[in-house]
């Protein structure tokens, strides 16, 4: 596998990540991961793992950069796996005018300039699509490169808005879940 991950902190989940890491020493796993883990759960972790995670996955776009999380994962080289990179379809992101500008400027559509954004944070990215068109765009975003200044209009939008929540309370709802591969 590429890349093995535990979606969520719920139930087992320091257990989980050290079959994680069994994968990773055995060859069956190139990289491991994290997702949907806040900074505290990290600050747990980075005390128990043999092997730290190489990628985190978690909400991030124009209006939700993580800048405290992205702060705490350069200390760990965890790399930053953009979430719900377009904000779930968000109209009104996919809308703001710098990105429709900057579209016009360099002949791509909005969410193309969402995504070398994105690359250019050093961000992991992959978004989703059923659909072949936007499929192709979101590949075709590599041939032109934000100007420092574009850069920093877009980080103007940050305004640590997430589509997502997700309570300690509904993780403990796993709290008594138990992976199927339980210690041998």
């Amino acid at each position: 596998m590429d890349l093995l991950y535990i979606h969520q902190p719920a139930g087992k989940w320091l257990d989980g990540y050290r079959q994680l890491e069994r994968a990773l020493r055995d060859g069956k796993a190139r990289a491991i991961g994290i997702s949907n883990f806040e900074g505290k759960y990290i600050e747990e972790l980075q005390y128990k793992w043999e092997t730290a995670p190489q990628f985190i996955q978690v909400e991030a776009h124009p209006y939700y950069t993580q800048t405290e999380l992205r702060e705490l994962l350069d200390r760990y080289g965890i790399r930053l796996m953009s979430w719900y990179p377009l904000g779930h379809g968000d109209r009104a992101l996919i809308s703001e005018p710098v990105f429709v500008e900057l579209g016009a400027k360099y002949g791509k559509t909005p969410a193309q300039i969402i995504l070398r954004w994105h690359t250019q944070m050093g961000f992991a990215v992959i978004p989703g699509s059923r659909n072949v068109e936007h499929i192709r765009d979101n590949l075709n975003i590599l041939d032109f490169t934000l100007t420092d200044g574009e850069m920093a209009e877009i980080a103007k939008l940050d305004r640590g808005e997430r589509y997502y929540h997700r309570t300690d309370e509904q993780l403990a709802q796993f709290a008594s879940w138990r992976p199927s591969f339980e210690k041998e």
